[in-house]
C-alpha cells in the first residue's frame, strides 16, 4: 500500500510539473504576442507621424518657394537670400526632429524602450564620425554650407539626448553620407541567397556575380562629390537650382499660375527670376514612379485595383523599426518582438490644364501640396534594404564590408552571420554549383509574388 502511494506521489508531481509548463508555455505565447502586437503599433504610428511631419515640411518649403517666386519679381534681393538660406537648412537639418517625433508616437502605444538599445548607438557612433571625420575632410564630405557638419552633429546628438539616450523607434532608410551603394555587397538578400544557396535570386538579379570574389567586387567612388542638402535621417529627397528657363511657354505658365502675376508683370519682372545663383526646391530623382517593385516590368503600384496615376509617384517615406523585448518564462532568457513599418505623405496639384495631377507635375517645383499620410509597402519606398536601425547588419556595412574589400572575408566578422556568406562566397565551388545548376535549372526560377493583384513581392511590414 506504501509503494502505491509512493507511484501515486510521483504521477502527481509530474502532472503538476506539466501543468506549470503548460501555464508558463501559454502566458510566453501571450507575451509575445502582446510584445508583437505592441511593436506592430508602435512601429505603425511612428511611421504615420513621421511621414507627416516629412509632409508639413514639403508644405513649408512649397510655400517659401512660391514667397520666392514673387521676391524675385520684384526684386527683393534679401528676401530671396533669406528664404533660400532657410529652405536649405529646413532640408538639411529638420528632418532630425522626425527621431523625437516618432519615438513619442511608439511611446503612446505601448514601448517604452528600445530592447536592445542599438538604435541610439548606431546614432550615437555616427555623431563621432561626423565630428571626426566629415568635418575634417571637406574635399571627401562637402558641406553644404559653412559649419553645416557641425549643426547636423550638434541637433543629432540633441534628439538622442532629448530621449534620454536611448530610442524606441530606429529609422530604418537612413541614407548615410558616407554610404557606398556598391551592389551586391549592401543587399541583404544577396546574404540571404548565399545562405539559402537560392541560385534563382543570382538568376534575376546577374549571373555575373558568380565571376567576383573580395578582389573583384565593385569598390566605392568617392571622386568629385557634390554638397547635399538632405538629411541622412528621413531624407525630403529635394535638390536646389534655379529656375527653368522662362522662354519656355510652361514655365511662365506654372510662375503665373502659383505668384497670380500677369504675363505683362511677368514681362517685367526683375532679372532674379532667371539668375542662376537664385536657387528653388525641386523634387529630385527619387520622386518617379512605382516600378521598381513590379516584378513583370511594368508601371504598377503594388496594390490590388488601378492606383490613380496623381499618386502613382515614390518620393520621401519613413521606414519605422521597432523592437520590443518580453521574457520568455519557459526558457527563462529576454526575447525581442521587432516591427517595420514605412508611410509617406501624399499630395496631389492642379496642372496648368485644370487637372489633378501627381505633386511633380510642375516642373518638379515643390509646392505646399500634401495632405495625407499612408501606411505603404516597405519595398515601395525604397530602402528596404538598408535596414539602417539593424544594428548587426549596419556593423557589418559600415565596419566589415571595407576590411573584407581590403583584405578578404577571412580576417573580418568572427561570429557575423554576413561576414560567413561572404567566407562561403569567396569559394570558387561554391559559386561553380550555382553556375551549374542555373545552366540546368534556370527555366524553373519564378521571380516571389506577394498577393498584391498578381504583382506582389513587396512587404508591407515585417
Amino acid at each position: 500500500m506504501t509503494a502505491r502511494r509512493g507511484q501515486i506521489a510521483i504521477y502527481l508531481v509530474a502532472v503538476v510539473l506539466a501543468v506549470v509548463v503548460l501555464i508558463l508555455m501559454n502566458v510566453s505565447v501571450f507575451l509575445a504576442v502582446r510584445s508583437k502586437n505592441r511593436a506592430m503599433n508602435a512601429g505603425d504610428a511612428a511611421a504615420l507621424a513621421v511621414a507627416k511631419y516629412q509632409g508639413e515640411l514639403l508644405n513649408a518649403i512649397g510655400e517659401d518657394n512660391i514667397r520666392h517666386l514673387k521676391a524675385a519679381i520684384r526684386g527683393d534681393l534679401a528676401e530671396c537670400d533669406e528664404i533660400m538660406e532657410r529652405q536649405k537648412r529646413m532640408c538639411f537639418l529638420d528632418p532630425l526632429e522626425g527621431l523625437r517625433i516618432g519615438n513619442e508616437a511608439a511611446g503612446a502605444n505601448g514601448v517604452d524602450r528600445d530592447a536592445g538599445g542599438n538604435m541610439a548607438r548606431i546614432l550615437k557612433r555616427h555623431v563621432g564620425e561626423i565630428r571626426g571625420v566629415f568635418m575634417t575632410n571637406p574635399e571627401v564630405y562637402p558641406e553644404p554650407w559653412d559649419g553645416a557638419w557641425g549643426e547636423y552633429a550638434d541637433r543629432l546628438e540633441l534628439a538622442i539626448a532629448n530621449m534620454g539616450g536611448d530610442m524606441i523607434v530606429g529609422p530604418d532608410n537612413v541614407e548615410f553620407a558616407d554610404a557606398w551603394m556598391c551592389f551586391p555587397l549592401v543587399d541583404r538578400m544577396f546574404y540571404e541567397a548565399i545562405a539559402g544557396r537560392d541560385w534563382c535570386w543570382f538568376h534575376f538579379n546577374g549571373e555575373w556575380l558568380f565571376d567576383r570574389d573580395s578582389n573583384s567586387m565593385p569598390r566605392p567612388d568617392f571622386e568629385d562629390p557634390a554638397p547635399n542638402f538632405n538629411s541622412e535621417v528621413y531624407s525630403l529627397h529635394l535638390t536646389f537650382g534655379p529656375l527653368p528657363s522662362l522662354n519656355d511657354p510652361m514655365m511662365r505658365q506654372i510662375v503665373m499660375m502659383l505668384t497670380g502675376c500677369t504675363a505683362d508683370e511677368l514681362k517685367h519682372a526683375s532679372t532674379l527670376l532667371g539668375d542662376p545663383s537664385q536657387e528653388w526646391a525641386f523634387f529630385d530623382g527619387m520622386w518617379h514612379r512605382w516600378f521598381e517593385i513590379d516584378p513583370l516590368g511594368g508601371d504598377g503600384f503594388p496594390a490590388a485595383g488601378k492606383v490613380k496615376p496623381e499618386y502613382d509617384v515614390r518620393g520621401c517615406a519613413a521606414i519605422c523599426r521597432v523592437e520590443n523585448g518580453f521574457e520568455d518564462l519557459v526558457d527563462n532568457r529576454s526575447e525581442v518582438a521587432s516591427w517595420t513599418a514605412a508611410a509617406k505623405p501624399f499630395g496631389t496639384v492642379e496642372d496648368l490644364a485644370g487637372e489633378t495631377a501627381v505633386v511633380t507635375a510642375l516642373a518638379r517645383l515643390v509646392t505646399p501640396a500634401f495632405t495625407a499620410t499612408r501606411l505603404v509597402p516597405i519595398d515601395s519606398v525604397g530602402g528596404s534594404s538598408l535596414s539602417t536601425a539593424d544594428y548587426e547588419w549596419i556593423t557589418h556595412v559600415r565596419e566589415h564590408l571595407p576590411k573584407y574589400l581590403a583584405t578578404g572575408p577571412f580576417l573580418v566578422g568572427a561570429g557575423c552571420f554576413y561576414c560567413e556568406q561572404l567566407r562561403r562566397w569567396e569559394s570558387a565551388s561554391f559559386r561553380a554549383q550555382g553556375r551549374r545548376w542555373l545552366k540546368l535549372n534556370s527555366g524553373m526560377c519564378m521571380r516571389p509574388g506577394g498577393g498584391l493583384g498578381g504583382v506582389g513581392g513587396a512587404q508591407h511590414g515585417h
